[in-house]
């Protein structure tokens, strides 16, 4: 499966709202705008499907939480999509891939909405930052970003690299974390088009899965 121009420029619009949206548009068109996002989603939830067919069986990750395309009043402003290992479906921790106007990510997060109706703390899982030095001796670190989780998911992320090398951004980090956690992950970006995506994506998934797994087991 291949990841084209097309599927970040779904969500390059200036409105998502229902409301606005029929206030702009003919029902016709409307509705096209609908079955446009509900094609791009049948591949998004196809993608995930496949990816988690190419983890090891071990990790029973599948099948993933594959979020809706639409909260009901409003189009997404991204796809997303979120991997549990079964015994761990009630905690905040996961990994997870996303696709906004931007760009494609896997990443490692910690989900802030409804925490406190799942378990794993905020500080367990920001333990994983005293991992990243000899974590990332595995993996191609230029092609890994690291942000602090308040910080927009548009704005241009800090490349790994240069936050272990730096200390004056690993403090920057803390700070803009303030009572919040951090997400690291593989950036894949717009325009540019990639083909086997689903293996890519399944890769990096495997590249994270040791920092996923040391959360466990610091828990």
């Amino acid at each position: 499966m291949d990841l084209m121009k097309e599927d970040y420029h779904l969500f390059d619009r200036d409105n998502y709202a229902f409301k606005q949206l029929k206030e702009l548009h003919t029902p016709d068109e409307v509705e096209q705008i609908k079955q446009e996002y509900k094609a791009h989603w049948q591949k998004w939830k196809m993608l995930q499907l496949e990816t988690a067919r190419q983890l090891p069986s071990e990790w029973a990750m599948y099948p993933p939480k594959i979020e809706s395309w639409t909260n009901g009043w409003n189009l997404r402003s991204h796809f997303w999509s979120a991997y549990r290992s079964e015994e761990r479906q009630n905690e905040n921790a996961c990994l997870a891939v996303l696709l906004n106007k931007k760009q494609f990510q896997i990443y490692l997060m910690y989900q802030h909405y409804k925490s406190d109706t799942r378990e794993g703390s905020i500080e367990e899982y920001n333990q994983v930052l005293s991992l990243l030095q000899e974590w990332s001796t595995q993996v191609a670190i230029e092609e890994y970003y690291i942000w602090p989780q308040p910080e927009n998911e548009l704005e241009d992320h800090l490349p790994l690299s240069v936050y272990l090398s730096d200390k004056s951004k690993q403090e920057e980090l803390r700070e803009a974390m303030g009572d919040r956690t951090f997400q690291l992950g593989k950036l894949f970006f717009s325009p540019n088009e990639y083909t086997a995506i689903e293996e890519r994506t399944a890769e990096a998934l495997k590249e994270l899965a040791p920092l996923y797994q040391a959360i466990k087991k610091r828990a």
